[in-house]
């Protein structure tokens, strides 16, 4: 690359993360989130194992407990590493736009539309492995482009060990591997002239044959475990159903960052509009774009939803958030039919429109959050910290806050979760021991006991029975950030 977009991609890196690193500890982290800082606690072994009960593969875990070695594991630096890997996400789209398409204008457009796109923004500052699997992947992608036009073994090699990577961090990267698999089947048949003996003697598609066989020996040593965990996932999970409106919802999510309530005609209405407006972006696409890395793009953005939709027939595996490793290609698709408008001042104008758009979609959506009224678990655990003695106890009456308050919990106290049953999977069983759990709110109580009982109104909004010799005597509620998350509910008993 040139020293000037060398420049340029150093100043979008800074830019982002300037931009962004401020509201890192704005809001407290959640049930996620809470796992994430939890689970490098312990030792290597001992997290992959745990890692391995979860649903998530491990790689993200590895790096995040290297990192907490050097910057140690605050809300800053959990959500710093998610951050760091959204900007050199972001570098590496610039490139890879350039690459496949050779205009480096248009690369910076789409850039800009990436790094400010506000469901983009919403996972940058979350401490997840969304990001890291998103770097892994358009890495890859890149990898793949240079392989097939420069023909080198050591590319292809890179290609294989940043899928490999991207499959140990999200089992979502398996839909973007099809698709590009799906992508050098189209190319290399018509590289041939779809003629046997033309495929026979094509060395790139020996390499890249050699390359996913590659990806397949370095994913073997988990594959045991993404079996088991595919089974546990099979047997019951917490996402619901797709319906009609499923993708439409998604699209809708990827361009604003916002959700939309469905029951209501004018959405409904909105939502088959753009699903129109997405249709004519691919036609237009495919028709404007003239090199054959078009198919690789689409391949990239439609794949992931067609499979997941296949794959949720049986038990819904399709999340908007999952989506957010397609974004870029939705971008490009959308973007690039923008910059190919043969009409050369509404073009300038609609982009001149999109940038402003996009540059105040994420501040006006985080200013509606009004993120100072809703402090969750954080202000919780302070109130709790001032308050707890010795002697006291904690119960809390969901798991899916239990982890927060674990995280936040400065008192001389260890909180307990009220578990009179087995627990899902996916409430984070793979980081309870029995030592953390209570079948009975009232086993080793005695008159005069206090009793402080946390929980919250979201994650469906259980609430555990308080036994009747259990006088309430203060409550104190902390608004979450989101509906989905409730209130978190921390009342003081005293027993009777």
């Amino acid at each position: 690359m040139k020293k000037k977009e060398v420049l340029i991609l150093i100043g979008l890196l800074i830019l982002t993360c300037f931009l962004e690193a401020g509201l890192l500890t704005k809001t407290s982290i959640w049930h996620d989130e809470a796992f994430s800082v939890l689970l490098p606690q312990y030792s290597m072994t001992e997290m992959i194992y745990r890692a391995g009960l979860d649903v998530h593969p491990p790689f993200y875990y590895i790096l995040l407990k290297g990192w907490f070695f050097l910057l140690g594991n605050s809300v800053f630096s959990l959500r710093l590493f998610s951050l760091i890997f959204g900007g050199l996400s972001v570098i590496i789209f610039f490139y890879l736009i350039k690459m496949s398409f050779g205009d480096k204008k248009l690369s910076l457009f789409l850039s800009f539309l990436f790094l400010s796109n506000c469901f983009f923004i919403q996972y940058e500052i979350e401490g997840r492995m969304y990001t890291l699997a998103l770097f892994l992947s358009l890495t890859s992608t890149l990898f793949l482009i240079k392989a097939l036009k420069r023909k080198r073994k050591l590319d292809w090699f890179l290609y294989s060990l940043f899928v490999a990577l991207g499959l140990y961090t999200h089992y979502y990267v398996f839909f973007l591997v099809f698709a590009q698999g799906f992508f050098l089947a189209v190319y290399f048949l018509k590289k041939s002239g779809f003629s046997l003996k033309g495929l026979l003697s094509n060395r790139n598609l020996k390499d890249s044959i050699f390359s996913f066989f590659l990806i397949g020996i370095l994913f073997l040593p988990w594959l045991k475990t993404f079996f088991g965990q595919f089974h546990q996932v099979s047997q019951g999970y917490w996402i619901p159903k797709m319906n009609v409106w499923s993708v439409p919802g998604t699209l809708w999510k990827l361009t604003t960052g916002r959700g939309i309530d469905i029951n209501t005609l004018s959405s409904k209405i909105i939502l088959v509009l753009l699903s129109l407006l997405v249709l004519f972006f691919i036609f237009y696409f495919l028709k404007k774009v003239p090199f054959f890395e078009k198919y690789l793009f689409l391949s990239l953005f439609l794949l992931p939803f067609i499979l997941s939709a296949l794959l949720s027939l049986k038990r819904s595996v399709y999340l908007d958030r999952y989506f957010i490793f397609v974004l870029p290609f939705f971008l490009t698709i959308g973007g690039t039919c923008l910059w190919q408008l043969n009409n050369s001042w509404f073009r300038k104008l609609l982009i001149i429109f999109v940038l402003l758009a996009s540059s105040i979609s994420f501040p006006l959506y985080w200013k509606k959050l009004e993120v100072y009224k809703k402090p969750g678990m954080k202000k919780a655990a302070e109130y709790l910290n001032q308050n707890v003695k010795n002697g006291q106890k904690i119960y809390v009456g969901s798991s899916f806050v239990f982890f927060t308050l674990r995280y936040y919990n400065k008192t001389p106290v260890l909180p307990k979760l009220f578990a009179p049953g087995p627990l899902s999977h996916f409430s984070g069983t793979a980081l309870l021991d029995k030592k953390d759990i209570v079948k009975d709110l009232n086993k080793g109580l005695k008159k005069g006991d206090i009793v402080y009982l946390v929980n919250t109104t979201g994650f469906g909004n259980y609430q555990p029975p308080v036994p009747q010799n259990w006088k309430e005597i203060e409550e104190k509620g902390f608004q979450d950030l989101y509906d989905y998350r409730g209130w978190i509910i921390v009342s003081k008993y005293q027993v009777q």
